[in-house]
């Protein structure tokens, strides 16, 4: 549990330094983030890990964005500036495990931001 919050927060914080104001829901609606640009919303399931790879069972139905947070950790902590935070929208989703050295493209860049929200 500890890891999927610090990698929402990681993504929350990632993503107001391209300029997207982010929260989660205050209710459970099986997406992590609301995220916001303009007029323009997005709906962001995040996935984190401190492996190499990281799989999954399932996302919801209704979701824009896939955050995929690569976590490195010393001991029990979290290194955050050596964090890194992968986005793909979701019709670029099409498995349910990835390996962070295949997903440089996905990597967070405002080319990347401005993309997904336009």
């Amino acid at each position: 549990m500890q890891t999927g919050i610090v990698g929402e927060l990681l993504v929350t914080i990632r993503l107001f330094q391209y300029g997207i104001q982010a929260a989660p829901p205050l209710i459970d609606t099986g997406n992590d983030l609301i995220a916001i640009k303009g007029e323009i919303f997005r709906a962001i399931q995040v996935k984190a890990t401190a492996r190499e790879y990281l799989s999954f069972n399932s996302l919801p139905d209704l979701y824009h964005i896939l955050a995929l947070v690569k976590l490195e950790a010393k001991e029990e902590d979290f290194l955050l500036d050596e964090s890194k935070v992968f986005l793909l929208s979701k019709d670029q989703v099409n498995k349910s495990c990835y390996a962070f050295g295949e997903m440089e493209q996905h990597k967070i860049n405002q080319e990347l931001v401005d993309r997904l929200f336009s």
